[in-house]
């Protein structure tokens, strides 16, 4: 019975509930066999086809075969029977395949290009179904009347391949998905396993670098607790001599103890350091202060000291301690004798100019006759200064603003 027109003879809300069912059974497939089963059966069963075939393109061999049909004539327990495959080109499906053109064919007596399969057709419909606008299948349906398919049906089915596309795509996207995920474990796993290989072989280092570490600390700690007990001895010595006889004038010998004292407690406090290449200065400022004012024979010194941060290096703290050194008893030179020397010591790091800053002042009325020389420094206390300010890489900057002061920048990282 031929069936002229669909549109006319199923109301619209009738399509709508086709295109709802198919969507609602398309959901539900999670493999792209699954959604050419469905295919193939619902549109069979919702627009009465007696037969619906579906013939998977391979786009590489320029060829396609049949994957899923509706019928008995195709289908024994749930696989297709003797499925055709065509190259492009061949048959009614494979012009299509080629073209990627919608045929709906009236009369296959009339088409050149018809393929007898299983049953003798009298018209037929083929659709393609387009992935990124390339033919990934083609889907046919064979009647046994001629002029039974009519442009509703090829709307209807054009519309339900283009909802069966949208699932065979995201079946794609999630297949995709699971290869890069399984891609992602194997090089996580890998690289784990590297990892911990790595970590493996970094802690063996670090322990080996950690007790080559301990050993040189130990002897560098060793040579500082020497070269203490060794200035200790030459300190020893002087005073001695300072003392055997207490008549003589021993100023030279005095001084020359004192610095040697000065280095021998910076060698003290990095022995008794836990990081050897770092003396915390307070500590240091505070033997040194102590030490310094109990040398003190003819005043009575008070000396306030401030620093602003803890640490610093051995190689900017020997010369730092010898200067101070010079400069208190640069100080007490300039003092009468039994006169009160009130000095307050300040050190800090000057940020604008990356540098830092030793400022070392009293509270005296009166300025100094004398400013150190160094320029044309001639006593040894001047000549020293001059050398130990040029080791710290600094300036000094001295004069009178309510009371005399000494100011040394330096940059010992310069």
């Amino acid at each position: 019975m031929k069936n002229d027109n669909l549109i006319d003879d199923i109301k619209f809300s009738l399509l709508i509930d086709v295109i709802h069912k198919f969507s609602q059974e398309i959901i539900s497939a999670n493999t792209e066999k699954e959604i050419f089963r469905i295919l193939t059966n619902e549109v069979s069963k919702q627009m009465k086809f007696l037969d619906c075939v579906i013939y998977k393109v391979d786009n590489n061999s320029k060829s396609l075969i049949q994957v899923a049909a509706f019928g008995p004539a195709k289908i024994a327990n749930d696989e297709i029977r003797n499925p055709l495959q065509l190259k492009f080109g061949e048959g009614h499906a494979g012009k299509v395949a080629e073209t990627g053109k919608t045929l709906l064919v009236d009369d296959v007596s009339k088409s050149e290009d018809y393929i007898f399969d299983i049953v003798q057709a009298g018209s037929e419909l083929i659709v393609p179904v387009k992935i990124d606008n390339v033919v990934y299948a083609v889907i046919t349906s064979e009647h046994p009347d001629k002029h039974f398919y009519n442009e509703g049906h090829q709307k209807l089915l054009e519309v339900i391949t283009s909802i069966a596309v949208g699932a065979l795509v995201k079946i794609h996207e999630a297949l995709e998905l699971g290869k890069i995920k399984e891609k992602l474990e194997l090089v996580l796993e890998r690289k784990s396993a590297d990892l911990d290989m790595a970590v493996e072989t970094l802690s063996s280092q670090f322990s080996a670098l950690k007790h080559q570490h301990a050993k040189q600390e130990s002897l560098i700690q060793e040579v500082h607790h020497r070269v203490t007990n060794n200035l200790q001895v030459i300190s020893s010595i002087l005073r001695l001599y300072i003392h055997q006889d207490e008549n003589k004038l021993n100023t030279p010998l005095k001084e020359v103890h004192n610095r040697v004292q000065a280095m021998a407690l910076i060698h003290q406090n990095i022995y008794k350091s836990m990081e050897v290449s770092l003396v915390n200065i307070n500590t240091y400022l505070y033997d040194l202060i102590n030490y310094l004012k109990s040398t003190a024979e003819d005043h009575k010194v008070s000396i306030d000291v401030r620093v602003d941060f803890d640490y610093f290096g051995v190689d900017v703290l020997v010369p730092l301690g010898l200067y101070i050194t010079e400069i208190y008893y640069y100080w007490l030179s300039e003092k009468a004798a039994n006169q009160d020397v009130n000095l307050s010591l300040h050190l800090f790091e000057d940020n604008a100019k990356f540098s830092y800053k030793l400022i070392i002042k009293d509270d005296d009325e009166n300025p100094f006759n004398n400013e150190i020389d160094l320029v044309e420094a001639e006593d040894v206390s001047s000549t020293l200064i001059s050398a130990l300010i040029d080791q710290l890489d600094g300036d000094l900057t001295q004069g009178f603003r309510e009371g005399n002061f000494k100011e040394l920048s330096f940059n010992p990282t310069s």
